[in-house]
């Protein structure tokens, strides 16, 4: 499990680490916690969590809430964790939700480009690995690389570059989940299974 540096209530599991969210409610430091999932759909729906509802049909998640753990799972997209002082997000960011400007969808609606927000970044495919067609040119003119004749897209570099352009304060873990046999990749492995990246308030 990676514990974020930048945000000590952020953590990151892979496939060794015994983390299920359907196993709650947890208990950190004697405080218990209610798990807040989704119901993922590659898109660039954020919803706002206010009550104790489970799970939510989106990409994102954002409480201001305490005694709440948002989570978010992935095998080869990315997970995107958020604390911005008041409250605390998650992202869920493939090529598709990158596409469509989830990161727009959170940043701008909800006003969080401050000082205090800080971001990290989860284990996902990267450069080295995340093969695409030569047609994702088009969507993402500037972070598709060739080598040999082979296309790869850097979502990584897409990220941290929306991130600078706004001022935020950012770490990213630097694991690809596809070169890295301790983390799922359904690129890798065409596995179902996910790991969880989740966040305390």
């Amino acid at each position: 499990m990676i514990n974020s540096q930048l945000i000590n209530t952020a953590f990151f599991t892979n496939k060794h680490d015994d983390w299920d969210p359907d196993e709650g409610p947890f208990f950190i430091n004697k405080k218990k916690y209610k798990i807040i999932t989704m119901d993922q759909i590659h898109g660039e729906t954020i919803s706002i969590v206010k009550s104790f509802k489970d799970k939510y049909k989106s990409d994102g998640l954002y409480t201001e809430k305490h005694g709440k753990i948002l989570c978010v799972k992935t095998a080869d997209c990315v997970p995107i964790l958020i604390s911005t002082g008041k409250g605390i997000a998650v992202i869920h960011a493939g090529w598709k939700g990158l596409s469509k400007d989830i990161l727009s969808s959170f940043f701008n609606y909800f006003k969080h480009s401050t000082i205090d927000t800080k971001v990290t970044i989860g284990p996902h495919a990267r450069r080295c690995c995340y093969e695409v067609t030569e047609e994702m040119n088009e969507v993402f003119p500037d972070y598709v690389h060739k080598k040999n004749s082979t296309y790869y897209l850097d979502m990584s570099l897409y990220i941290t570059d929306y991130l600078k352009s706004i001022n935020i304060k950012f770490e990213d873990t630097g694991v690809c989940t596809i070169c890295d046999d301790d983390y799922h990749s359904y690129r890798r492995d065409g596995t179902e299974k996910r790991q969880y990246s989740f966040i305390c308030l």
